[in-house]
């Protein structure tokens, strides 16, 4: 029994192992999303900015060679060559449109010649930034598989170890022991503990949160979202919610937390719900039950928070 217990919270940290680097998966993902996205959005840019310069070369290629062949129009020739003051007028208004479309040219293909170098620039960033992204992807997915192997290894154990126990002890650990009543204070920390003590008899599962199966972090974040509250999926997750509470001054509702002895919120590997002095209603591991138990659990109690209040 006690090897079971031992290779139960064995397997439930490689469960929790696994929920990280799943979690990690995600934002790598996200961020690779995200990077591939801006590149996107800096060749769309630069191409953008090559189209205009091509637009306006052609145009500024021919003021230049205007300008070098000595054609510079100004309103004193002008004046020199009108024949009469509405003669004078009309050519005035071409060179003024001259003048403009000139200076529209140049400052169009300056404009151009600028975002595409910034353009360049950005893409070149982003292209790096898209790489190290899926990098850092393909990584965590890596790591996932090695989880998952860890936990199918871990979870074989358990089994195994299980189906050694004495008829006995198989008996007794697939039913309810605790069927009393307890009741928290007043609001939500009573409606979820109410809510986890009503799915006693329910089995364990990895990673299953509910209604009818549960593994630990599975059954108090289904609990506390029927009161209305979401709770991180894992309990290192978990762990970091709501306010800590010294041991000695626990209330029902209460989320009580399990590591390997170091005391090291990264070892976390199980999670329970103060049910009253001395017990708590926990999802232990397979071949357990939902049910109330010692608050002891495998002697590792390490820390407390309260959701609420």
């Amino acid at each position: 029994m006690q090897r079971y217990q031992e290779l139960g919270s064995q397997a439930a940290k490689a469960d929790e192992d696994l929920r990280e680097s799943e979690d990690r998966l995600k934002t790598r993902e996200a961020d690779r999303d995200n990077a591939n996205a801006a590149l996107g959005k800096a060749n769309s840019d630069l191409t953008e900015a090559q189209d205009a310069i091509t637009r306006f070369r052609p145009q500024v290629e021919t003021i230049a060679r205007s300008a070098l062949a000595g054609e510079r129009l100004n309103t004193g020739m002008a004046l020199l060559d009108s024949t009469s003051r509405q003669d004078f007028l009309d050519r005035s208004s071409a060179l003024a449109l001259l003048a403009d479309h000139k200076s529209r040219a140049l400052d169009g293909l300056r404009d151009a010649l600028n975002k595409a170098q910034s353009a360049r620039a950005s893409a070149a960033d982003a292209q790096e930034m898209a790489r190290l992204a899926a990098d850092d992807a393909s990584w965590a997915l890596d790591q996932v598989r090695t989880r998952k192997k860890d936990l199918d290894t871990q979870i074989k154990k358990v089994r195994e170890a299980l189906g050694e126990l004495p008829s006995s002890d198989k008996a007794k650990l697939g039913k309810v022991q605790d069927k009393g009543s307890y009741l928290g204070p007043p609001g939500a920390a009573n409606d979820a503990l109410q809510a986890a003590l009503s799915k006693r008899g329910s089995r364990y599962e990895w990673g299953a949160t509910g209604p009818s199966e549960f593994d630990c972090s599975g059954l108090t974040s289904w609990a506390y979202k029927q009161a209305g509250i979401s709770l991180p999926r894992t309990s290192r997750q978990q762990y970091t919610v709501g306010k800590p509470v010294p041991l000695d001054q626990l209330v029902p509702g209460d989320l009580v937390f399990y590591d390997d002895g170091t005391g090291n919120p990264g070892a976390i590997h199980h999670v329970g719900m103060y049910a009253g002095p001395g017990k708590m209603v926990d999802a232990p591991t397979e071949g357990q039950l939902v049910d109330v138990r010692s608050v002891k659990g495998d002697g590792h109690l390490m820390g407390a928070r309260r959701i609420v209040g």
